[in-house]
């Protein structure tokens, strides 16, 4: 979270225009540039801090409205503190969720009541309302559900005294994460222990049937199998398989075991992506890992982060760069058996000096391979592949890299209801490049470039990009991505959004995921992780029993 105090502080002195001194200005610039001695040395962070204090200094309103937000913020006791930390550490979510988007004018009166809260002094009459289950608010109001970090509007414009709960509510909150900190750091409170909750298996009278199988059942399963969950899962016909260091397993629906599908990879390897063809061939986009010298080990990290990542810092998919590690990336094909049919070397399409990477893959009816990608060049055009298509054996096809459009960065690739493979785009309209229509794009091979268009589809309160394009069970399309699930019928005005983020089973940051053939979307939660040291660097690795699947319907069932 923003330190939001210290952001009040220098809005505060911005608006007050204060000319300072010679003398004084001398003296900040001392203070920030210039310390005496490292006993006095201090972070950035925390000397521009006390410049703004200083600054403040000369301001009486300044001083008054500081000393007063500052009053309110230490009335708290610690109760109240470690109520609003607590929230923070225990929520499902990164990040704030809403049940509905702000209206442009709440927008605005939002910026304006926030200087007043901060200049003026001006505080909301009570608190804002805080619920524990999604149920609990009925439109009255404005609330906040802590599991899911929600907050929940009215459905018409917000009043003043609504929208200053709010800010009250975020300066708090944030007041609380950095006081917490502080008295954890110095040993005068400890750090909150949460109490975990077991999650409960849907009931055997469904797993031992084959409700499993329909697309409007939802399952809670925890994981009973050995394998330590890496970077992705994927969907088969009536199987999910998973990818950890150095092997695949296979998982039927509904299970909550595992066994060995593939692990005979030559090299340290990881598995980025995954996809079955119509014959049952599972192809397998893999990272081979070997020791390399220093200066050919600086890969874009950045380019190995995002997509379907776990969020501890065993999220980045570049973690190996402790050691020197080159990267060979591959696609490996196995049969149904988990027998090596063929490796495909993409070596010769890395953009020199970058890492190439695949995060998402899809295959057609004509068994061409789609592959969503970054760093990788097409030798035939000699320009980057975002999409880059191959066929069955390897062989280049083409590549699709629309320069009037954006593609989803590793994601958004997946095959329709009438089994066109479609990828998520976006078209910048607005002056200031803020605002962007989104939507779907059928892929023409043919031509190398996108075929039918799609814009415009998703409801106006969504603002992330789509990470899923799959079809629907009962409906053209499922979507996934951190706004929610949604469907949509091709011709529709708008997909409709059929799960929002704060009635999901489990945070949708860190999640594994993948959509089922039946339109579900399945995530994988994972709770603990643990550390191994190895010669290419550590390795974090998901506890497995500490993880849990759950099966999200792509439909109402309501």
């Amino acid at each position: 979270m923003k330190d939001r105090w210290e952001e009040s502080i220098f809005r505060m002195a911005a608006r007050e225009q204060i000319m300072l001194p010679r003398r004084m200005s001398d003296r900040i610039e001392e203070i920030l540039c210039k310390p005496k001695n490292r006993a006095f040395r201090m972070n950035w962070r925390k000397s521009i801090v006390l410049a703004a204090a200083m600054i403040m200094l000369v301001s009486a309103t300044a001083v008054a409205s500081a000393g007063a937000l500052r009053e309110r913020m230490e009335a708290m006791n610690r109760e109240k503190l470690e109520t609003y930390f607590t929230q923070i550490y225990a929520s499902k979510t990164g990040a704030d969720n809403y049940n509905r988007a702000y209206f442009d004018t709440e927008k605005e009166r939002m910026r304006a009541l926030r200087e007043v809260y901060e200049g003026e002094a001006r505080f909301p009459e009570k608190e804002l309302t805080m619920i524990e289950e999604a149920s609990e608010y009925k439109g009255r109001g404005v609330a906040f559900l802590g599991d899911t970090s929600t907050f929940f509007f009215p459905e018409k414009e917000m009043s003043d005294e609504e929208l200053l709960e709010i800010i009250d509510f975020m300066h708090k909150r944030d007041y609380s994460l950095q006081k917490m900190n502080e008295m954890i750091e110095t040993g005068e409170v400890q750090q909150p222990q949460l109490h975990e909750e077991e999650v409960q298996a849907t009931g055997e009278e469904i797993l031992a049937t084959d409700a499993v199988y329909e697309p409007t059942q939802s399952l809670t399963i925890p994981y009973t199998g050995d394998l330590e969950l890496d970077l992705t899962i994927a969907a088969g016909r009536n199987e999910l398989f998973l990818a950890g260091y150095n092997s695949v397993h296979r998982m039927e629906i509904g299970s909550s075991d595992s066994e060995v599908f593939f692990d005979d990879f030559d090299e340290e390897t990881r598995v980025l992506a995954m996809c079955q063809d119509q014959s049952g061939d599972l192809y397998m986009a893999v990272w081979e890992l070997t020791a390399a010298e220093a200066e050919n080990a600086s890969a874009a990290e950045a380019e190995s982060a995002g997509g379907n990542v776990p969020v501890a810092g065993a999220a980045a998919a570049g973690q190996e760069n402790e050691t020197a590690v080159r990267r060979t990336l591959a696609v490996w094909v196995a049969d149904r058996d988990g027998k090596l049919l063929r490796r495909i070397d993409l070596a010769e399409y890395i953009d020199p000096g970058r890492q190439g990477m695949i995060r998402r893959m899809a295959i057609d009816g004509s068994g061409r391979l789609y592959l969503n990608t970054t760093g990788l060049r097409s030798l035939k055009e000699n320009q980057e592949c975002e999409i880059l298509v191959l066929d069955r054996e390897g062989g280049y096809v083409t590549r699709i890299a629309p320069d009037e459009y954006m593609l989803r960065t590793l994601g958004g690739l997946g095959v329709g209801k009438d089994g066109r493979v479609y990828t998520y785009i976006e078209d910048c309209y607005d002056p200031d490049g803020t605002k962007y229509r989104r939507g779907i794009a059928a892929l023409d091979v043919e031509k190398g470039t996108l075929g039918d268009i799609y814009f415009d589809i998703m409801p106006e309160n969504t603002s992330l990009p789509l990470d899923i394009v799959a079809q629907g069970a009962e409906s053209d399309f499922v979507f996934w991505g951190y706004d929610g699930i949604f469907t949509y019928n091709l011709g529709d005005e708008s997909a409709v959004c059929v799960l929002p983020p704060y009635e999901a089973p489990c945070g949708f940051e860190g999640a594994r995921y993948c959509a089922l053939p039946d339109g579900r979307i399945v995530l994988t939660e994972v709770l603990e992780y643990r550390i191994e040291d190895h010669a290419l660097g550590k390795k974090f690795l998901a506890v497995p029993e500490k993880t849990c699947f759950y099966y999200v319907p792509g439909v109402r069932t309501e």
